[in-house]
């Protein structure tokens, strides 16, 4: 596991293991048999966003961080949760100490739709169905700020979870 640290945003990768694939090809000329033995392997790697912490006024504010992927498996899903808070009125909301903003953090890969990050399930920001090699995704972070904020960094941290559907 690794956690990068932006500013007073964090991020943290969590790569789920994948059972290992076998591979048998009909027998090439001379009666050969072919085949062999590939372990499972996912990687994800992030790279470090900045810019989400203070807010001056009321408005939109945004940052994003790239998402590369790598799996030997089809059927990978990359997502995004709250690594701080399981339950309560903080999850998937910037705080600073015990102030927290009125709208949750949200996210998105590309152009699709904004996800509010305070669901109590994990938003599914994209799914490949193909073997990765480096693959990135542009992950998107944008935070509502309404009324005046504090003055103090606002924080969250943020766990990026790589997953294959396979069991």
């Amino acid at each position: 596991m690794r956690a990068i640290r932006a500013g007073i945003l964090t991020l943290g990768v969590l790569a789920v293991a994948a059972v290992p694939a076998r591979a048998q090809v009909a027998p090439v000329d001379g009666g050969t048999n072919v085949g062999g033995f590939v372990d499972s392997y996912m990687e994800l790697s992030l790279t470090q966003p900045s810019g989400l912490s203070k807010f001056k006024k009321a408005g939109t504010y945004s940052t994003s961080f790239t998402a590369s992927a790598t799996a030997t498996l089809e059927g990978t899903q990359l997502s995004l949760a709250d690594g701080e808070v399981a339950s309560g009125s903080k999850v998937g909301f910037m705080a600073a100490g015990s102030k927290r903003l009125k709208d949750p953090l949200e996210a998105r890969v590309g152009s699709a739709a904004f996800q509010p990050l305070d669901a109590s399930v994990d938003p599914l920001l994209m799914r490949w169905n193909k073997i990765l090699a480096h693959e990135d995704a542009k992950v998107t972070l944008r935070q509502k700020v309404r009324g005046k904020p504090s003055t103090k960094p606002y924080r969250k941290v943020l766990w990026a979870t790589l997953s294959s559907e396979m069991p």
